[in-house]
């Protein structure tokens, strides 16, 4: 079988290229979702062909070369225009020819459409393509548009008017996908009204992590608290910052990797309490070797937020995978078998987190290490990227 993978994927050494090139950086929670499910789904087709919008903007000083292959993977990058509109037009028109030439050149094989549907202008002639000759096309489906926090802080009219814009355009197109790849349950509802097939895959976990070792000699001496993701209050990043402030021990410290609307008041705190330090945005494969020394990961979400439905957390599966213990709320979108491998919020309140957080702080090395290495083994037992892609095989296999 052939896949033809629509996305913003690219090649690892690509992908650093561009982040070490650019000011304003590539998200790298998309990158590293879409990277492990194609290497999962490799160990189980014949070949992949990435279609990839390459996620280089204004800030990026590179020239990207148009193909470039890796193992059984070919990335195709479709040039990236200065404007705006002949680049949504370009990709638009090359991403439909390219997807009908995909189709031809594999008309004699098996193959299937994977698609990551919040790239409206590949993912919209992708569907097109595949509707017009018969092939099927399956919906990568990581998050709701009403519901993403979006990076232009601003928010002026014009950009008020092109996210709703987004959102309809969406709205009309998820439902004619022929089946879904979901991150949780309660979307499918949502994005799926007429029932087809799909599957819930709510995060994935690099399977190379087991031979990564998470020991305690190689802790930090200091107590470190750690959150890596955006900086949103939204997210709780600034009650955990304010929770954190009111501990009183000396030796606890709290380290900030990120990007967000709150970087200005993440940097006046971090002035405020010299215990706290904010890093900015760093690699991730930088992030992954700092959590295996830390002490505690974090990710504040309020459970009470609606939009927690329709989400799970990338970070929650990062952060299980290092094999440091992990803190986090009972999101509604988080499936109940996560419970027992981290410590939950119950109180979603700052004081009810600061009362958390100076508990856990005080437990002993050797216990809070036991809980991370459970999490640990039980990702990488049940969530690695060749279980979790072998999810979504048996789903092209229920459609074609």
């Amino acid at each position: 079988m052939n896949i033809l993978y629509v996305s913003s994927l690219c090649s690892d050494k690509k992908f650093n290229e561009i982040f070490e090139k650019s000011i304003i950086k590539p998200q790298q929670q998309a990158q590293k979702f879409h990277s492990l499910l194609s290497k999962g789904l490799i160990t189980n087709v014949d070949h992949i062909y990435v279609m990839s919008r390459p996620p280089i903007n204004k800030s990026t000083k590179l020239k990207i070369k148009s193909k470039e292959a890796e193992k059984k993977i070919v990335y195709h990058y479709l040039k990236v225009s200065k404007n705006p509109l002949i680049r949504h037009f370009s990709f638009f028109f090359n991403g439909f020819i390219n997807t009908l030439k995909w189709i031809i050149k594999n008309k004699e094989k098996e193959k299937v459409i994977f698609c990551d549907v919040l790239n409206l202008s590949i993912s919209i002639p992708a569907l097109l393509a595949a509707k017009l000759v018969g092939i099927k096309i399956i919906a990568i489906v990581t998050d709701l548009p009403n519901y993403i926090i979006y990076s232009n802080l601003k928010k002026t009219f014009l950009s008020r008017i092109t996210n709703k814009l987004f959102e309809e355009i969406y709205n009309h197109f998820i439902s004619k996908y022929d089946s879904y790849i979901l991150l949780t349950e309660q979307m499918n509802p949502v994005v799926n009204p007429y029932n087809k097939p799909y599957v819930i895959i709510e995060g994935i976990v690099n399977i190379g992590m087991e031979n990564i070792q998470n020991t305690l000699n190689n802790k930090y001496k200091e107590k470190i608290i750690m959150y890596t993701g955006a900086l949103h209050e939204k997210y709780g990043v600034k009650k955990l910052i304010e929770a954190f402030i009111d501990i009183k021990r000396i030796d606890s410290r709290l380290w900030i990797y990120g990007a967000g609307d709150m970087e200005d008041e993440v940097r006046k705190y971090e002035r405020k309490d010299t215990r706290i330090k904010y890093f900015g945005v760093v690699p991730n494969e930088e992030i992954v070797k700092e959590q295996l020394k830390a002490t505690l990961l974090v990710n504040p979400r309020s459970y009470k937020e609606e939009y927690t439905k329709y989400s799970f957390p990338s970070k929650n599966m990062e952060y299980m995978a290092s094999g440091t213990p992990v803190l986090a709320a009972p999101l509604k979108g988080m499936p109940k078998e996560y419970f027992d491998y981290v410590f939950l919020i119950n109180d979603d309140t700052k004081d009810g987190l600061t009362q958390c957080l100076d508990s856990l702080l005080g437990k002993s090395s050797l216990e809070l290490h036991e809980k991370g290495q459970r999490a640990k083994e039980f990702v990488l037992a049940e969530k690695n990227n060749i279980v979790q892609a072998n999810k979504a095989v048996n789903l092209v296999n229920e459609v074609i």
